[in-house]
């Protein structure tokens, strides 16, 4: 695989796994498209790629807005000449006991982990269709073949991306496209600090480094589906060979208190 020429597109690129990974393609000759909502910080990361010697398009947006994830691929193509690789790796958290969330949560967390990723590949695929192939990577979770407790609607949001990209492996043959779902397990970012209620896990975390080695892996042997780490992989066996101890397990490593359901049944009284 010769990166050198080529054009990525990175959303989320400001810190974390993003950064990261514009980091490690700018280092080998990419040119690059990156989009965050955080000014600052994505300037900071479009002048470390640029001292690696190569063209970066820096963009100051929300992927939830579909126009602009669409400008995002028009410019790669406009400014940069062509379009080869997009990482669809903007997230957020939602780490929230059920009761308590909202419709408009619910909304927003599906248009970023989900609906932004399959508008962005929309926008992408004529230019990589000209050319005849190209890469789509999906950074997708665990919490997208296993819903952690107090995680439904992040658990839906990654469910959607991993289930999309699955579709896109069937829906791509013969294109010369690959797509690639990365599922992820506990990383060292700083989605750890965002989440709206304490976690429960307090286990070993990754750094951001392992995640983009694996995506630039899964390009360059074009595989379709990728873990970090690998042994996540057996969470996901014990799953379907216990679905029912899986679940019990799950549901008394971070349970629902009491008086979470006590307070919520009281709400629904009163509104009734």
């Amino acid at each position: 695989m010769d990166y050198r020429g080529r054009v990525a597109i990175v959303t989320g690129a400001s810190s974390g796994i993003g950064r990261q990974v514009a980091l490690d393609l700018a280092a080998r000759g990419t040119a690059l498209v990156l989009s965050a909502r955080r000014r600052e910080l994505l300037e900071q990361v479009a002048a470390d790629c640029v001292a690696r010697g190569v063209r970066v398009e820096a963009v100051v947006g929300d992927v939830a807005e579909r126009a602009f994830v669409e400008e995002m691929a028009a410019r790669a193509v406009e400014r940069l000449g062509r379009l080869d690789i997009v990482v669809n790796n903007a997230g957020v958290s939602k780490h929230k006991q059920l009761y308590h969330l909202t419709a408009e949560e619910v909304d927003y967390v599906l248009r970023v982990n989900f609906l932004a990723a399959a508008f962005l590949t929309l926008a992408a695929l004529p230019a990589m269709l000209r050319r005849g192939e190209g890469w789509i990577v999906n950074v997708s979770s665990l919490a997208g073949k296993l819903p952690p407790p107090r995680e439904t609607v992040y658990a839906a949001s990654k469910f959607a991306l991993t289930g999309f990209t699955e579709g896109l492996w069937l829906d791509l043959a013969g294109s010369g496209i690959h797509a690639t779902v990365v599922h992820v397990g506990p990383i060292d970012t700083e989605i750890w600090h965002k989440t709206d209620e304490p976690t429960a896990y307090q286990g070993r975390k990754l750094p951001p480094s392992a995640v983009s080695a694996a995506i630039l892996g899964a390009i360059e042997r074009r595989r379709h589906e990728v873990w970090v780490p690998g042994a996540l992989r057996l969470a996901w066996w014990f799953r379907l060979l216990a679905p029912g101890l899986f679940r019990w397990g799950a549901s008394r490593f971070d349970p629902v208190p009491a008086d979470v359901i006590a307070a919520a049944r009281e709400r629904a009284r009163i509104t009734a």
